[in-house]
């Protein structure tokens, strides 16, 4: 069975939670973590033309809606991950109705929930983040939509998002002294930074990666500045790295 994938679909029971942690995928140690990320990485990558598609800009904007709602915000990572899963959902095809104008925010309903049961948060309400919406989808669409959307995942719902890079790179290339509480400033700030550039559609030009990496010593510039050209160079001698291609 693969690292990644989720049970199958005769063993999924909606409802049931399934630890993920972005930042570690996989669920059995790999003898060689970044080898095995960077193997997964592409399989894992949106395409840009799925990220640019006016189909996955209103489901962004419905995913960041409720992200924000004052009265029942979703957790970040939980918004995070549902995006991931639009595009990676979009990249392997055509929303099935996508000419309807609620089909943009099935997709973002069914991902969010997918999202939710990943992260094992508490469960989000499908009735109260359609609240404002002229008519709502019922539990059943939903679940059947998720079907879909796991479906194209070939069932596979641990991504490898950049997140699952931040450890690699901090503990291989950030320049001693590795002060934990100056590391732990630096990969909070890169982590908030790829939360909020993640409906951008630039992100899907790079490898996560690349975005890692980015936002690692963008972080660093604002934190750690004297750590930041040795840093940057450790990052630039990654074999994996290439620092053309870097976003700046």
């Amino acid at each position: 069975t693969d690292a990644m994938d989720m049970p199958g679909k005769d063993e999924y029971v909606y409802g049931y939670e399934y630890e993920f942690d972005l930042e570690n995928p996989f669920t059995s140690p790999a003898d060689e973590p970044i080898a095995s990320l960077l193997d997964a990485e592409a399989h894992h990558a949106p395409s840009v033309s799925a990220a640019a598609s006016a189909v996955r800009r209103d489901a962004a904007r419905f995913i960041s809606k409720v992200r924000y709602d004052g009265e029942l915000a979703v957790h970040p990572r939980v918004a995070y991950l549902a995006l991931n899963y639009v595009d990676r959902f979009l990249s392997k095809g055509q929303l099935p109705f996508e000419r309807k104008p609620w089909a943009p925010r099935l997709l973002a309903i069914s991902c969010l929930s997918i999202a939710a049961k990943m992260q094992r948060v508490d469960a989000i309400s499908m009735d109260y983040i359609q609240r404002d919406e002229e008519f709502m989808f019922d539990a059943v669409t939903i679940q059947r939509m998720e079907r879909v959307v796991l479906g194209a995942l070939e069932w596979r719902a641990r991504s490898v998002t950049p997140l699952a890079f931040l450890g690699f790179f901090l503990s291989a290339c950030f320049p001693p002294p590795r002060h934990l509480a100056l590391l732990d400033a630096v990969k909070e700030r890169a982590v908030d930074l790829l939360l909020r550039a993640q409906p951008e559609v630039k992100m899907a030009e790079f490898s996560p990666s690349v975005v890692a990496a980015s936002a690692l010593l963008a972080a660093a510039g604002e934190i750690a500045v004297a750590h930041l050209p040795a840093f940057q160079a450790a990052v630039a001698a990654c074999p994996f790295v290439n620092s053309v291609s870097m976003i700046l």
